[in-house]
């Protein structure tokens, strides 16, 4: 009999912790995206926050996704303060004067708010949103190169 007992790495007992398999990847994306877009600001991409979002690096702008199902566009603000983005939320119970019993609650009734820091090369007088369908969609334009051309200037050296 051997003392030597060979587990296989792939199996179900092995990756019971899909945490400790998947967060490598997760930091290596979150580190490759936050070095790759730098000029969006530090911490852009913050981990473990509510709500998710998507972003898109298009060619003339920055467009943010957000899910916030359950949740009405009245619930929902959109708010810039200096270089700070913040998607704003809050559901309250229909009714929360009339005392309930539950069996079992997993729905949650509460606010979040998520911030952005955001770069100098965005043009902030010009941001929009729209809400859809429990969806929300910041557009940040980015601004255009100044078309001037830099000037030379000669220095006399003496």
């Amino acid at each position: 009999m051997s003392l030597v007992k060979y587990t296989n790495p792939w199996s179900p007992a092995t990756l019971l912790n899909k945490d400790e398999f998947l967060t490598p990847f997760s930091n290596l994306f979150d580190d490759f995206f936050n070095d790759s877009f730098d000029f969006l600001g530090k911490d852009f991409f913050e981990k473990g926050t509510y709500p998710k979002v998507d972003v898109r690096n298009e060619e003339n702008q920055i467009v943010i996704e957000a899910e916030v199902p359950g949740l009405s566009k009245d619930q929902v603000k959109v708010e810039l303060e200096g270089d700070v983005l913040r998607i704003k939320g809050e559901k309250k119970d229909a009714d929360e004067k009339t005392a309930k019993t539950y069996i079992h609650r997993e729905l949650k009734h509460s606010s979040f708010c998520r911030s952005f820091s955001i770069g100098k090369n965005i043009e902030t007088e010009k941001i929009t949103s729209k809400f859809e369908n429990g969806v929300l969609e910041i557009v940040l334009p980015k601004k255009t190169p100044d078309p001037k051309p830099v000037e030379v200037k000669q220095i006399a050296i003496q």
